[in-house]
């Protein structure tokens, strides 16, 4: 019978020999996000997957943080771990589950600040005051800023679409 005794407890981020992956959250540094509009929100990436575009994060919002209207350009889900968002349509409270549609446009806001494990399922845009597109933020250019933060140790990255070809 096999028990929790029997096994390799490292401590550290492990690939076991299933194919499987534990990440340790508490080693991975939080990376803050740099783009205009998006000051307040820091983020761990947890897993990402370049093929399918999708990201797994931990992510904060500080205290009485206000962002710039964002559009997602896919679904996002969110399960609220502490604290609390809100926007035009709503109010997302601890251990609450959201999942936004993609193409939703909205500028959240909190009051109390939040931790949430949030799945990206493809890039968000941000917009400038006129509407228009500002910046583009997704899986490259999140694992660029967190790579740079020395946050992706535990992390196997194929490729970068940007530079290079899918092997």
């Amino acid at each position: 019978m096999l028990s929790s005794s029997t096994l390799t407890d490292t401590r550290e981020h492990s690939i076991l020999n299933d194919g499987s992956k534990i990440v340790r959250s508490d080693l991975v540094p939080w990376t803050r996000l740099s783009a205009p509009g998006l000051e307040g929100i820091s983020y761990k990436i947890l897993n990402f997957d370049e093929d399918r575009g999708y990201m797994v994060l931990v992510n904060t919002f500080a205290p009485k943080a206000r962002f710039a209207p964002h559009k997602h350009l896919a679904q996002v889900e969110v399960f609220m771990l502490e604290g609390s968002f809100f926007y035009d349509n709503g109010k997302v409270f601890a251990n609450d589950y959201m999942a936004e549609a993609g193409g939703v446009t909205h500028a959240p806001a909190t009051d109390e600040g939040a931790l949430m494990l949030t799945i990206l399922h493809g890039p968000l845009q941000i917009l400038n005051e006129e509407g228009n597109v500002a910046a583009t933020v997704g899986i490259d250019e999140m694992y660029e800023l967190a790579r740079a933060n020395n946050a992706v140790a535990h992390l196997r990255r194929k490729y970068h679409r940007a530079t290079s070809s899918p092997p």
